[in-house]
C-alpha cells in the first residue's frame, strides 16, 4: 500500500503495484449510488480474529476511490528441527480501489493478494463484474519503440517447442532477435524508461494484461505521473 503526501505517492518498496480491470456486466449506476453502496461495507471484525471491509471512499469527478483493509489467519508450513510443522499467523493488508466511472475501468493499488481477494466482495456490493485487460500485440510493439529507454522485454508462445519464451536485454530494438521473436510471438511485458503525454518520465514495467510496476525515484512517484500512466494504458485497452 502507499501514503500519499504533498502530490507524492510512496510506496512501501521500491515499486507501486497498480492493476487494470474492464468494468463489465450490469450498470454502475450514478457516483452517489456507488458510494453509498460502498459504505454499505465498512470494516468489521468477525469470528477468529477475521476482518475485511471499505473505508474512505472518496470521489472527484469521474473517479471513485475507496480502501479495502482484510485482516485473517492463515495456516503455514515450516521446517523445525529437520521436520515440516504447521502453524497459523496473521495476514494483514491494504489496498486501493479507484472506480474510472466514464472508462469503465478498475484500477488496483497495492500487493495483488490483497487487491484480488477484495475483488468478489466489490463485484459483488456493485453488481458488476470485472475483466482482466489485455494490450495487443501492437499497442505493445508501439510502447517498446517509444520508450525512452527499453531495458527488458519478455516474448513467449513462440513457436518453437524447444524455445517458447525468450527475455531480451541490452539494445534490443536493434537486434535480430527483437525482429525475429516479436513477430512469432507475444510480448508478455517490458521494462524500461517512458515518457508520458505529461511530459515526465517513469521507470517502469508493463505487461499485457494490465498491469504496472512503477518505480520509485528519490521520495517517491509524483501522482500525477501515475495518473498519466495509467490513463495511457486505459486508452490502449479500449482501442
Amino acid at each position: 500500500m502507499a501514503l500519499q503526501t504533498n502530490g507524492l505517492i510512496i510506496p512501501r518498496g521500491l515499486v507501486l503495484p497498480l492493476r487494470l480491470y474492464h468494468v463489465n456486466g450490469g450498470s454502475l449506476g450514478s457516483a452517489q449510488t456507488i458510494v453509498r453502496k460502498l459504505k454499505e461495507r465498512p470494516v468489521v471484525f468477525k469470528d477468529r480474529k477475521y476482518y475485511e471491509g471499505f473505508s474512505d471512499v472518496d470521489t472527484d469527478s469521474n473517479m471513485i476511490s475507496v480502501y479495502y483493509t482484510i485482516g485473517q489467519p492463515i495456516t503455514v508450513q515450516r521446517m523445525k528441527d529437520d521436520q515440516l510443522t504447521t502453524e497459523v499467523v496473521y495476514s494483514q493488508g491494504k489496498c486501493e480501489y479507484i472506480i474510472h466511472t466514464k472508462q469503465k475501468f478498475l484500477e488496483c493499488r497495492g500487493t495483488s493478494w490483497v487487491t484480488k481477494k477484495g475483488l468478489a466482495p466489490l463485484m459483488e456490493l456493485l453488481g458488476v463484474e470485472f475483466d482482466g485487460v489485455n494490450l495487443n500485440d501492437t499497442a505493445m510493439v508501439n510502447l517498446c519503440k517509444n520508450a525512452a529507454l527499453l531495458k527488458t522485454v519478455q516474448i513467449s508462445e513462440l513457436e518453437n517447442q524447444a524455445l517458447n519464451q525468450i527475455q531480451l536485454n541490452g539494445n534490443i530494438l536493434d537486434s535480430a532477435e527483437w525482429t525475429i521473436y516479436r513477430r512469432q510471438g507475444v510480448i508478455r511485458y517490458f521494462r524500461g524508461f517512458i515518457d508520458l503525454p505529461t511530459g515526465s518520465q517513469i521507470s517502469a514495467q508493463i505487461s499485457n494484461e494490465g498491469t504496472l510496476l512503477i518505480y520509485k525515484r528519490g521520495e517517491g512517484i509524483p501522482a500525477k505521473d501515475v495518473i498519466s500512466a495509467v490513463s495511457m494504458v486505459m486508452k490502449m485497452a479500449e482501442n
